[in-house]
């Protein structure tokens, strides 16, 4: 018994001084449900704590917005959800191709029925608040090496205005009435934030930081990019941003935030060049996933190929 309770006096003498294991989420989107995923196999090895779903989850968009393929779709997915996944803590938006019309928005005329049809697919609880109101934007609070972890996640598609387009590519739109988040996501938004906290883990589907590609991001709309950056801007706390969406991975950086997309995650493309002002590295379009750490001193970031190959990585020091 002496013996046992010297070990269990060391173990918490070792725990003190080195902190617990880290901590590690894995990340990724663009999930095409009737194609073969590597990916879950390199991340099972990974030995991740949980998982973030970053949007268009599964495939099951149409241009008419009936909902028979976004159904079947979450049907299929659920064959073939990997027991070791399904065991595994998930954090989860969606997109467009889940939301169930491409580069939908507000108008969506199925918008309510395809939020049912998510919150069910997902096992979301019957008092979780995504059951009560609009919209699968959460948030949920974590102590990970002795720091408040919050993780919040955005619904970038239920709210959000018409996109303006010109010559086949979306551009911005001035009107200072359009919005992507919608007022009352902006009043829960500015108050989670005001919440204390050490570090903020935040998730949209589309991209925040990127600005000169000709797809969804959120410089289409620059009020709504600049209102939110100058809240993030505003914190105390280490900032990071995850979003999925493009089809082509990579980490860039605006100040003290940095933003990891992740994508996609069986639905690669083609080779093709791409950069961003704010872009740390090159961006590659080949199937990923991501890979945060926690540590006790870091954040580690990781971008990482279908098999577990680095492609490009990111350190944040932690106060």
């Amino acid at each position: 018994m002496k013996k046992l309770l010297l070990f269990f006096l060391i173990l918490l003498f070792i725990k003190a001084i080195y902190g617990e294991g880290s901590y590690k989420l894995g990340l990724g989107s663009c999930h095409n449900q009737d194609y073969p995923t590597t990916a879950w196999s390199a991340l099972e090895q990974e030995n991740i704590d949980s998982f973030f779903f970053l949007g268009d989850n599964v495939y099951g968009d149409v241009p008419s917005g009936e909902l028979d393929r976004l159904i079947n779709a979450y049907k299929n997915f659920s064959k073939i959800i990997p027991k070791w996944l399904k065991e595994t803590e998930i954090f989860v938006i969606w997109d467009d191709h889940d939301y169930g019309l491409n580069d939908g928005g507000s108008d969506y005329r199925y918008k309510i029925q395809s939020q049912k049809l998510f919150n069910d697919f997902w096992d979301i609880k019957q008092n979780d608040l995504r059951r009560q109101r609009d919209g699968i934007y959460f948030s949920e609070t974590k102590i990970i090496q002795n720091k408040k972890i919050l993780f919040l996640g955005l619904d970038t598609r239920f709210f959000r205005s018409q996109l303006t387009k010109s010559n086949n590519a979306y551009v911005v739109n001035n009107d200072p009435e359009a919005t992507i988040l919608g007022n009352e996501q902006w009043i829960w938004l500015e108050n989670e934030l005001a919440k204390p906290h050490d570090i903020l883990i935040l998730a949209s589907s589309i991209q925040v930081l990127a600005t000169e590609h000709r797809f969804e991001k959120w410089s289409n709309f620059p009020h709504e990019r600049k209102r939110l950056l100058s809240l993030l801007g505003d914190l105390s706390s280490h900032v990071l941003l995850l979003s999925g969406d493009r089809h082509r991975g990579g980490i860039y950086q605006y100040g003290d935030i940095v933003e990891i997309t992740a994508s996609s995650l069986n639905r690669g493309i083609f080779p093709s060049y791409e950069t961003d002002k704010l872009l740390l590295g090159e961006t590659h379009p080949q199937n990923n996933y991501g890979l945060i750490e926690i540590e006790k001193d870091k954040l580690s970031i990781f971008l990482k190929d279908e098999h577990m190959q680095p492609l490009e990585s990111f350190i944040i020091p932690l106060k």
